[in-house]
Order: C-alpha cells, then structure tokens, then sequence
C-alpha cells in the first residue's frame, strides 16, 4: 500500500483516514493479515478499453489511467477504477463478496483525485455485494473534475452492509427507477460528496435510509455533504429515513444540506422522516413534497424550509428556524417546538387524535410572516380554568412580528356552552379558552377567526385578544410563564348600542373565613346577549318580510286596475289587460325586545304585475268581470342586527285569480286568491353569499268592497273595507354552518277599513287622497334553530307585522274609451312600538277590448 501522505487507521473500523488529499492509491491495503483480492483483469492507459460480454470469464478488474471497462450482458466480481478510469456497465451483472473487515472495499470502487476521478455508468445492470458495500468512491474532491462519480439508471443494487459509501466529495447519481439497498446498514452512507435520487428511484436502508456522518479528516474542498430527493423514495426500515450525524475525534461538525423535491418521500420506521444529532448543521428544503414522519433534532441545529405547496406530516423537536410558504401546510401530528417561524402563506394544522388528546406548538423566539393559518381543534364548552381548556395551541415565548393578520381556523367539537362565567355581560381574561398566548410584543389584530366566528349551534364564539395589563397570568401556559397577550376563544357577546369596555379587574385575596363564597343567585346579567350566527337574523326576519311582499301585492282592486267606473267593452264577453309596476323601500321595527333577539329590518320590494279577464259583463244594473294576473318581483331585506351584518334577496313569482262585481249605484265586491312561490338566498359579510337558501310557498286571499258617495261638484267619496289572510309554508333547510332551520308556517289575517276623495270632474286627470287603518294578527311564528352535529336546539319567535296606518295620493286618467293609466304614491307607518313605516308606489295601465 503506497500513498503520498500520511495515513491514519481507524481501528474501530479498519477505515483509512488521510488528513491531506489522498491522490494515488496503488494497491488495496490489508489489514489484520487479511488482503482484498487479486486483480485478474487489468486495464490501464488512455484509450484502452475492455469487454465483458455474456460468456466471458467472471473476473475481478482493476481499471485506470483514462481506460474503459464495458461490461455489456457479460458478469464479473469485483470492479475497481481509479485515476480517470471508466466503467460502463449495460445489462451486466457485478456479483462481490468483498471482505466485510475492511469496509472500503465494495463490488464496484471508485477513487478521485489527481487529474480526474474516476467514473462509472451502471444501466439496467445488477450490482450486488454478499458480505460488505455494493459501491464505493474515495479518494477525491468536490470538483466535477477531481471527484470519482456513479450514474446508475434502471439498476438494482445491493450491499450486505451498506448499499453505497460516498467519501472524499464523490458524486452519486441513481435514476430512472434505480433500487439501492443496504440490508444491514444504510442505504447510503455520506461522508462528504453528493447523492442524487431521481426519476422514481427507491433507497433503502435496514437502519436508515441515508446516514451523512463527517468520519474524515480531509482537505476543507472536499467537506461538502449534500443530498437531493427528487420525485424518489428514501427509507430507513428501524431509523429514520435521514440520520445527520457526528462521531468525535473527527470534524468539530457534521454540515449538511438536504433537499426533498418534486414528490419525494422519506420515512423512517421509527417514525422518523429526518433525525439530526448534536455537533450538526443541516438545511432542510420539502419543495413540492408529501413528508410523512417526525423532524427531531437532538442538539444539532436542523432549519427547515417549506415550499411550493409542500406538506409536512408529523411533529417536530429540536427544530431550529423554520418557515413555511409558497402554500405549503405542516399537519401537527403531536407536541411540537422550534426556535422561530416564519408563515408566509402557509399552514398549520393541528390534526386531531384518536384519543381525543390536544397538541401544543411552541416557539421560542419569534413568529412572522404574512398570510398564513393555522387550524386547532377546540372543545367549545364554558372554559375558564385551565384544566377545563381542551384545545390545541400556539405558544409564542418571543415577538409576534407578522404583517396583517394570521388566521386561526377553529374545527370545533363538543356541545358548546357560555363561557360567560360570571355573568357579566362582558367576556373577561379568566374566562373562554386560550388559543394562542405570546410572551413578547404582540397586536390585538394578529390573529383573526376565519369567518369571523365558529359557530356552536345557533351560537357565536368569537376571538378576544387581552394585551399588556390585561392577560391573565395565571392562565399562562407558556415555559417562561411571563404572559403578554392571550388570543381567547368565549361566546361573542353583544350590546343594542354597543358594549362598553370594561377594565379588567384584579383578584382579590378570599376571605379567610369564606374561602368559597356561594355566587350571588341574581347576577346582573349586564347589558348584553350572547351573539347568534349573523344569518339567523335574516332568517327571523322573512316572515314578516314575506308577509309584506305578499300584503302588496294583493293591496287593492284600485290600485290593481284603476277606475272601473270609467270605460266599457263594447262586447257582451270582451275583456281587458293590465300591467302595473309596484316599489316601495319600508323600514320595519320589531316587536320583540334585543335582548328577545327582536330585529329590525329595512325592505326594498320591486314588481311587475300582469293580467287581464277572461269574462267583462257590462248590464244597467252592473258589471261582472274575472280574471286573472302574474306577478314577478324581488324583495331584498337588511336586518339591522348588532350579531353580525346580513341580508336576503328574493325572488317571487305568483298567480292570481280575481273576479269583481259592481252594482249600478257603484257598490263593489272585489276578491282574489293568490299563489306565490319564494326563493331567497341569505348572505353575510363573515361568510359570503349563499350562507342559506329560504324556500317558501305563500298564498293569499282577499275579500274587499266598497261604495262610492258622491258630495257634489264632482267630488266622490268611498269608504271601503277590506279582510285578507296569508299563509306561508317554509321548507325546511341546511345552511353553511350547519344549522338545521324550520320557519314552520306563518299566518296572518289582517283588516283593512279607510276611504278615499276623489274628483272626476276630468276624466283625463282624476285625482284623489285615501287613508286607510289596518290590523293584523298573528304572523310571527316560532323558529326552530338546531345543529346535528352540536346536539344543540334553540327556538327563536320572529315579529308581527303589527298595526298602521297608510296615506296615499294618486290620479287615474282616462284615455279614450278604451286606455286608463293610473299611480299613487302612499306613506305608511306603525301605530304603536312596532310595524312598518316607508313610501310605496303604483303604477299602471288598463286596456279594454
């Protein structure tokens, strides 16, 4: 054995270790009086090349000095290059036993150094060694020229120790497939050099899949040690799938960077996907990757980089700085801590377990980034002392420094219930459950509730963010203990004018004697209410919206078709048409108190009604007409509601059917029976549009007479009378929270009694002025409100439409014999505390034939 320095013996292992770089290497070194095998094939010289074809001799070769082994179809045993030698293996077969005392032997050797390293090119070959390494480089540096390299495509190989031993900067390259074993070590075994799994290649190690472990003393050029996992497969069968080490007496530590790409999988059978030990530096990129297993770094520094919509499943510990981008998600499987993170449009989630057990995530020093969530599971009961706080969480010790909020998605289990404790009205620092609690600077808005709430039943949990002077401390979870602000989780309650803050009150010592006052059994409930889901106003508002849509558009013979004293049909069966447009922007105020979760709302109506008779009997002593009508509107309607903003726009669309008499001195009797199919859409500003679907079927019938009185000089008077009842029949529905609704069925009856002045002295403009008197009963049905999945009912009543008053102002004008246009304008208001107050219009013409 010759080199040109000095060498050291590992005597553990056998290895040789230079500490300057290793150039010739002559002959294979013996140790223990035991020596690798003779060379039966040798080749050297530039330009000489050698083949091994199917039937050949099975010989051990040695190769170098720029010449060229082929091994095509053809086997050998034992293959070493050196000094620019290159072997190219197609379809061939290596087939070692190499003596396991000496671990730098292996069925294929490769050396670097010099002028260049030596190569070699495995296809669709089978390398195998039975007792020690399949592949081994040494004796090189980093530099593509100097550094021994093996490309392996669509190969299997096999060591009985390790698959591969990479030293001295050596280049591994397995691809297209490629199967790289190591049945009683590593798959790979990295000192320093490159190692490249690409193109679905598979490695596989009975310990680990890859060990990296600086056992060299070698030039600072030939340190570096890195791997890249490119759409391809590592595992370690009882260790991890990457294990970053260090064995003392060597390089003060073992540095090393790892990139997972494009697919890669790495998984341990330990559970662990990639393990670092102390005197260790490792940069770890999961790009566009699904990692499965734990990353534990026991005293190294291990900085993880997630990117490009990677993910991470599993916990992690040790871990120095880690950030998270590009859409990437890091699924918590258990307990977990890093020294700092960064979210930068990322995720978090907490996934939950079998047993029911929550998981915590703490960072000691600072969390930024912009954009991200992060996902906990949350038991949404009364909270308040820790111990009743079943949650996962996030606990910063260092600075919260993100830009914009970070958002918190709660999946909520339990039966939910006020976390209101001491009834208050109020939600203070003891009370709800902590989700994320910062030991340094923080901001009120840091975090954020997705949509706003989580939604418990009919019920809102809503985030509420305690700083400096107003966290609790001895709801502190956090290691330092030093609690800064605390982002809880408590029923969102609120206030008719809004809720005044209330300054957090300091504890105080119990009185010796009564340790555990009994609480007081009146509490002062305060001035607020737990908050419902901002669509649950909307959905206690459509009765009465409904109702009203349905009281205008059955308003009136009048406002229906005009003067019916004026104009005939010249034909004993003729008929007439009409078309009409109704408006009308209403406010409606609620006869239930705030606190009975009474709303308000404002209304829009907008329609246009159509129809005509199908018999238009004109006598002496009277006409007879019936008929029919179409109607179709929208109605949008804005609860005013301090639980949240909402709103609901309908669409109608209805059949009339109508008959009218009226006597020759001018009494008429005017009845009509009306059909009308609702559908309406619920949204909010939390949720977005289509939070509910309202499905409803209404109808209406109305019985109204009246008879003109005439005062003279062409003035008119007409007091009339009218009875109307409404039904309408809710479906029942599912909305996006999950909330079962049964509206149920709303009735109302109302009477109408009024008159109207008129002057008919110009048939072209005929002017007159109403008022009219209206009551109503029933109409506001209890709502049914529940959740499946919370096991939680409530029952809520909706409001009447209650009494008022109405004043209109209108002319008809009479065409010709045969066209009538006609309008009024009306202003109507609640008599008593509650009702409906707004203008409404009418528009309309009439054709006789």
């Amino acid at each position: 054995m010759t080199f040109n320095e000095e060498c050291n013996v590992n005597p553990m292992q056998g290895t040789v270790f230079s500490r300057k770089p290793l150039y010739a290497l002559t002959l294979l070194f013996c140790a223990g009086g035991t020596c690798g095998a003779a060379f039966a094939g040798t080749i050297s010289g530039p330009g000489r090349t050698a083949q091994v074809l199917p039937g050949s001799p099975v010989e051990t070769w040695a190769v170098s000095n720029y010449a060229t082994l082929e091994v095509q179809g053809g086997s050998t045993r034992e293959i070493f290059a050196s000094s620019g030698g290159f072997v190219h293996l197609v379809g061939g077969t290596v087939n070692a036993s190499t003596n396991p005392a000496l671990p730098l032997l292996g069925a294929i050797r490769l050396t670097g150094g010099g002028g260049q390293g030596a190569r070699a090119l495995i296809e669709r070959s089978q390398v195998t060694d039975s007792t020690g390494r399949a592949l081994v480089m040494l004796l090189g540096a980093e530099d593509d020229v100097r550094r021994a390299s093996i490309t392996a495509n669509a190969s299997n190989i096999t060591g009985r120790t390790d698959g591969a031993f990479i030293a001295s900067g050596g280049l591994l390259r397995l691809d297209q497939g490629t199967l790289l074993t190591g049945q009683g070590g590593a798959g790979v075994y990295l000192t320093t050099g490159r190692v490249e799994v690409a193109g679905g290649s598979v490695v596989d190690g009975q310990g680990n899949g890859i060990v990296i472990n600086d056992t060299t003393r070698i030039a600072a050029e030939q340190r570096g040690r890195t791997v890249v996992v490119d759409g391809s497969t590592v595992s370690g069968r009882t260790g991890a799938g990457i294990l970053v080490t260090w064995t003392p007496g060597f390089e003060p530590v073992t540095t090393a960077s790892i990139t997972l790409a494009n697919g890669a999988s790495v998984t341990g059978g330990n559970g662990i996907a990639v393990q670092t030990d102390a005197n260790t530096e490792t940069d770890l990129a999961i790009d566009a990757s699904d990692i499965v297993g734990d990353l534990v770094s026991n005293g190294g520094r291990l900085d993880v980089d997630m990117r490009n919509s990677a993910t991470l499943t599993g916990r992690t510990q040790g871990v120095g700085a880690m950030a998270i981008g590009g859409g990437s998600t890091w699924n918590v499987t258990g307990d977990s801590d890093v020294a700092s993170l960064a979210l930068n449009a990322g995720a978090i989630a907490f996934q939950p377990s079998a047993d029911g057990a929550h998981r915590t995530l703490r960072i000691a020093g600072p969390f930024s980034g912009s954009g991200g969530t992060v996902t906990l599971n949350t038991v949404l009961n009364g909270g308040g002392a820790l111990e009743n706080q079943l949650t996962d969480r996030l606990l910063i010790q260092g600075d919260v420094t993100t830009t914009g909020p970070t958002e918190l998605v709660v999946v909520p289990t339990g039966s939910g219930a006020g976390t209101d404790l001491n009834k208050d009205g109020f939600v203070d620092a003891h009370e709800g459950i902590s989700l994320v609690q910062v030991g340094g600077s923080s901001r009120a808005d840091a975090f954020t509730l997705r949509g706003g709430y989580v939604a418990a039943g009919p019920y809102q949990y809503t985030l509420h963010a305690f700083g400096p002077g107003q966290a609790d401390p001895a709801q502190s979870v956090l290691p330092s203990g030093d609690l800064n602000w605390d982002y809880r989780l408590g029923n969102n309650i609120v206030c008719e004018d809004g809720c005044d803050p209330v300054d957090p009150v300091a504890p105080t010592n119990p009185d010796p004697d009564h340790p555990n006052p009994d609480p007081d059994p009146n509490p002062d409930p305060g001035p607020g209410r737990d908050a419902v889901v901002p669509q649950v106003p909307s959905y206690l508002s459509a009765p009465a919206a409904l109702l009203t849509y349905g009281d205008m558009m059955t308003d009136g013979l009048r406002q229906r078709l005009g003067d019916i004293r004026q104009g005939t049909s010249h034909d004993p069966v003729g008929g007439e048409v009409f078309a009409r447009y109704l408006g009308g922007q209403l406010r409606y105020g609620s006869n239930r108190s705030f606190r009975d979760y009474g709303y308000d709302f404002d209304q829009q109506v907008n329609a246009l009604q159509f129809g005509g008779s199908l018999i238009a009997l004109d006598g002496d002593n009277g006409s007879f007409r019936a008929g029919w009508a179409a109607d179709h509107g929208t109605t949008r309607v804005t609860p005013k509601a301090a639980d949240g903003n909402s709103s609901a726009k309908y669409r109608a669309n209805g059949v009339s059917g109508w008959v009218t008499w009226q006597h020759g001195d001018g009494f008429w009797v005017d009845g009509v029976i009306n059909a009308t199919r609702y559908r309406g859409d619920v949204g909010t500003d939390l949720r977005g549009a289509e939070v509910g679907r309202i499905r409803a079927n209404g109808w209406t019938m109305s019985v109204e007479a009246g008879k003109p009185f005439a005062l003279g000089n062409e003035w008119t008077v007409e007091p009339r009378f009218q009875l109307k009842h409404q039904s309408l029949n809710f479906r029942d529905f599912r909305d996006a929270d999950g909330l079962d609704v049964r509206l149920g069925t709303a009735k109302q009856t109302s009477a109408t009694m009024g008159g109207r002045i008129s002057r008919t002295a110009n048939p072209v403009f005929m002017p007159y002025a109403s008022v009219d008197l209206t009551h109503t009963s029933n109409g506001d049905p209890s709502v049914d409100v529940s959740s499946e999945e919370w096991n939680a009912a409530d029952r809520f009543r909706s409001g009447r439409v209650g009494n008022g008053y109405r004043v209109s102002a209108g002319a008809v004008s009479q065409l010709g014999k045969r066209v009538q246009i006609y309008g009024e304008a009306n202003y109507r208001h609640a008599i008593g505390s509650y009702g409906l107050r707004g203008f409404a219009g009418n528009l309309g013409v009439r054709v006789t034939f």
